[in-house]
C-alpha cells in the first residue's frame, strides 16, 4: 500500500507544494486508489500534479468528517474530477460545525449548496459497513478512553440547538489485510484509542498494523500530559502497532510522542511511504 500525502499542515523541506491548515492523502494498494479528504481548499489537485499523483485515476473519495479542513476543497474536486463518487457521513447533511478555539468563532462546516448542487455525486453512510473489498468505513461508538483536549473548543448546531459536538460525524478508512488491520482516521476526534477499539470490533480482526493520521493534540498546557497518557494506553493496548502522525498533531506533541513511544513516525506535505 502507498500513501502520498497531497495537504498537510507542515510545509515540505524545498518549499515546492502548497501547505495550508488540513489534510489530503491518495492511498493505493493492489487493486483501489481512494482520496482521503481534500484539504481546506482545492489546493491538493495542485500539490497531486506536482508529486505526479493522477487524481483521474482515484476510485473513489472518502470524508473522513464534516470540518472545513478535510472537505473544502470539495468542489473543486467535483468540477475537476468527474464521475467519481464521494463517501460521507449522512450527519454531515444535515448539521453545522464550529469552533472557538482562535477567540472569535468560525464557522466549519461543509458547503451544503455544493453537496445539493452535485447531489448525485455523494454515497452517505449511516453506519459501520464495508465499502469495497475489504476496505471498511467504521463510525466511533466507544468511549472507554480519553479524547483529545481540544475538542473542547468544537460545537455543533443541528435544527437550531447548537451543543458540544460528540463527532458521531467522525469515519475511519479501515483496510484488512493479510498481516491486520491498517486504520486511516484523519483527524481522530473521538480518540485514536477508542477509534482503534471500534474497528477490531466490527471486523473482527484484533492485530492494527499501522494508524495514519492526525491525533488532534493542540498546543496547549496539558499537552504533555494529555501525551504521556495517550502513550501509557498505547503500549498497553497497542504496542505493536506503527503509528504515522501529522496535520493535527502539534509539535509539543510530537517531541513528546517520540520520546514516549518507540513505533512512531511522522508525515508533512509531499510524504511518500509504503507499508
Amino acid at each position: 500500500m502507498k500513501i502520498v500525502v497531497l495537504i498537510d499542515n507542515t510545509p515540505d523541506e524545498e518549499g515546492r507544494l502548497i501547505s495550508e491548515h488540513g489534510l489530503s492523502m491518495c492511498i493505493e494498494s493492489a487493486r483501489i486508489r481512494i482520496l482521503l479528504d481534500t484539504g481546506l481548499s482545492g489546493s491538493f489537485i495542485d500539490n497531486a500534479k506536482l508529486l505526479g499523483v493522477d487524481l483521474k485515476n482515484i476510485d473513489f473519495c472518502f470524508l473522513s468528517h464534516g470540518h472545513n479542513d478535510h472537505c473544502g476543497g470539495l468542489r473543486r474536486w467535483v468540477e475537476t474530477i468527474p464521475d467519481t463518487k464521494a463517501y460521507l457521513s449522512e450527519f454531515i447533511l444535515h448539521e453545522h460545525y464550529f469552533s472557538s478555539h482562535h477567540s472569535t468563532k468560525h464557522n466549519l462546516s461543509i458547503d451544503k449548496k455544493l453537496l445539493e448542487e452535485y447531489a448525485g455525486r455523494f454515497v452517505t453512510i449511516q453506519e459501520n459497513k464495508w465499502i469495497a473489498p475489504d476496505i471498511a468505513a467504521v463510525f466511533c461508538h466507544t468511549h472507554d478512553y480519553p479524547t483529545p483536549q481540544g475538542n473542547l473548543f468544537l460545537t455543533k448546531e443541528r435544527d437550531g440547538i447548537e451543543k458540544k459536538d460528540d463527532f458521531n460525524h467522525e469515519m475511519a478508512l479501515v483496510f484488512k489485510t493479510q498481516k491486520g488491520l491498517v486504520v486511516f482516521s484523519a483527524c481522530s476526534h473521538n480518540g485514536a484509542i477508542n477509534i482503534m477499539k471500534c474497528c477490531e470490533q466490527f471486523t473482527g480482526v484484533h492485530t492494527i498494523t499501522h494508524f495514519i493520521g492526525g491525533l488532534h493534540f493542540i498546543d496547549c498546557n496539558k499537552t504533555e500530559e494529555e501525551v504521556n497518557r495517550f502513550c501509557r494506553d498505547i503500549r498497553s493496548e497497542y504496542s505493536q502497532t506503527k503509528i504515522i502522525t501529522g496535520h493535527c498533531t502539534s509539535d509539543k506533541a510530537k517531541s513528546c510522542l517520540k520520546t514516549e513511544y518507540s513505533l512512531i513516525g511522522f508525515f508533512h506535505i509531499g510524504s511518500e511511504f509504503v507499508i
